[in-house]
């Protein structure tokens, strides 16, 4: 048999079509053969107790000459359709080996630095590269592995050709170094079991293998390294590792009560754990080719045709207003072919065990699935009025007063706080004790008097002298994550110079050395005046 695509022979190749005959007539009974320019019908009579296994066989055996068939119903008759079998072009395996070697790369580098982030260093070394694969890039990719593996073996043993998992890579500043692993289907799905079953593998064995290194990696977040809030961790063209939330699925939500929000107290063996439990509901959205679509395909018929579109138009939604990463997905959805096309037998039914598999594998997707998979936060501080109360001896003499100001963290996350303050304006009494303000070198000499006493929430205090106060690092106030109300503390200072002065101005800010990425900052200002 010739084994080029095109089309079927005409009438008059009666050699050809006889053979064709033949072998269908050997599986089905044929009463009628009608020649189209692209493929040939056979009118055949079935026997719905032998119609899967005969079909397949006949499919296997057709599939061997280069001719696929496809089982069809119209007006009441069968009919089995055979068309020439599509070029396939030969395997490169040296292609999944370099595929799989640069993700190895990939995964590794990213968790490298998912690895600094978690033990708050400053510069990336081998051991952390080491340390990175260990805990994040070799369990990411046992998740993708045994996910693809698991696609590969039910297609084997439903005798359905397909390639070696291919390995995604990607560099920074993607975060986790691939963007997934995908086999190539080399034939044409054989029937809705064979459909079912080989999408449905996949996500299942992935899940499964997220399930204890999430657990694993859980464990480790509890007994994470103490890293100060003022720790911000490595940027990389822009994406800062150490100042992201991801988002908790259902699913990660039931498994643990403690977890982590932030990456810089999350183990990369958890965010490993998180990629498997994400990308596992990611691939089963009812849609297009995604294992998802090879799934409710097969459970739903052509009906499935609307779950797909109503995914798009899902993901295209929460793209707008949650994450924007969900457009480009929806577009490559809709690239790749929104609507599944059928198995060859589209008449065989799924057996009861396939709808209880079936309701799980949704159960999978609603558990596992967020509509924010990744944020910075904020950085949006709540300040209260700037108060300064006036203590201390009359005008003219040595001044002093209590600046007080409350703020509050609403953010999702714990921050450090620090905290500044400057003398920018003061008025005194002049000749006919008419007043007037300090300007140049004057107003910084009298502001070199200030001494600045901070009052610490937790009672303590810092004192410092000078024209200004700036909070070190070391010192940072720690505002908790906030609840629905907002996480604040009073902030108190109490200002202070040896000259005198009828009205000071002082300028206070708060600034948040992570979040966002180029800090949170708001500022205000006191104005102590002595009359």
């Amino acid at each position: 048999m010739a084994s080029a695509a095109g089309p079927l022979p005409s009438s008059g190749a009666s050699s050809e079509l006889d053979r064709l005959k033949a072998l269908v007539s050997t599986y089905f009974p044929v009463y009628e053969t009608r020649v189209g320019p692209q493929s040939v019908l056979f009118a055949v009579h079935t026997e719905p107790a032998n119609l899967e296994s005969r079909f397949d066989a006949l499919r296997r055996e057709l599939w061997t000459r280069n001719y696929v068939p496809l089982l069809r119903q119209q007006s009441g008759e069968e009919f089995i359709e055979v068309v020439r079998r599509p070029n396939v072009g030969p395997s490169r395996v040296w292609v999944n080996l370099l595929l799989l070697g640069a993700t190895i790369a990939t995964t590794a580098f990213a968790g490298s630095l998912i690895w600094l982030v978690y033990v708050g260093g400053n510069s990336l070394g081998w051991s952390d590269l080491g340390w990175g694969w260990l805990y994040f890039g070799l369990p990411v990719m046992a998740i993708l592995g045994l996910h693809e593996s698991a696609h590969y073996v039910v297609a084997r043993r439903h005798h359905v050709e397909a390639s070696l998992p291919y390995f995604v890579p990607v560099p920074p500043p993607f975060l986790f170094g691939t963007f997934g692993a995908f086999i190539s289907i080399r034939e044409p799905f054989p029937d809705k079991k064979a459909l079912f079953d080989i999408g449905a593998a996949g996500p299942l064995a992935g899940f499964a293998a997220s399930i204890p290194i999430a657990v694993a990696g859980l464990y480790l977040s509890l007994h994470a390294p103490v890293v100060p809030l003022t720790y911000c961790g490595p940027t990389i063209l822009g994406v800062s590792y150490g100042n992201l939330l991801v988002g908790t699925p259902l699913f990660w939500l039931a498994l643990s009560a403690f977890f982590p929000p932030s990456l810089v107290s999350l183990s990369p063996l958890a965010l490993a754990g998180w990629v498997g439990i994400l990308v596992t509901a990611i691939n089963l959205l009812p849609a297009g080719q995604l294992d998802g679509g090879h799934v409710f395909r097969a459970l739903l018929g052509d009906r499935s045709r609307y779950f797909s579109y109503a995914i798009v138009i899902f993901l295209l939604a929460i793209g707008i207003y949650f994450y924007s990463g969900w457009i480009i997905f929806a577009i490559l959805i809709l690239v790749l072919g929104a609507r599944h096309p059928p198995p060859l037998n589209d008449r065989s039914p799924l057996d009861v065990k396939r709808y209880v598999v079936g309701a799980c594998v949704a159960g999978v997707l609603l558990s596992g699935f967020v509509l924010t998979p990744l944020a910075t936060p904020p950085g949006d501080i709540g300040i209260g009025p700037a108060i300064a109360t006036t203590v201390g001896p009359p005008p003219g003499a040595a001044i002093s007063a209590n600046l007080s100001i409350q703020v509050t963290n609403q953010d999702p996350v714990a921050h450090a706080f620090l905290f500044g303050y400057s003398v920018t304006n003061v008025s005194v009494a002049g000749p006919g004790n008419l007043s007037h303000y300090l300007t140049g070198s004057a107003l910084a000499a009298w502001a070199a008097n200030s001494t600045w006493v901070f009052h610490f929430p937790d009672g303590g205090t810092l004192t410092q002298h000078g024209a200004n106060f700036s909070l070190p690092e070391a010192e940072y106030v720690t505002l908790n994550a906030s609840s629905t109300a907002g996480s604040s503390a009073p902030i108190v200072m109490t200002f202070s110079n040896a000259g005198s002065a009828l009205l000071v101005v002082v300028g206070w800010n708060a600034a948040e050395p992570c979040a966002p990425s180029t800090g949170g900052y708001v500022s205000a200002s006191f104005s102590a005046q002595w009359t």
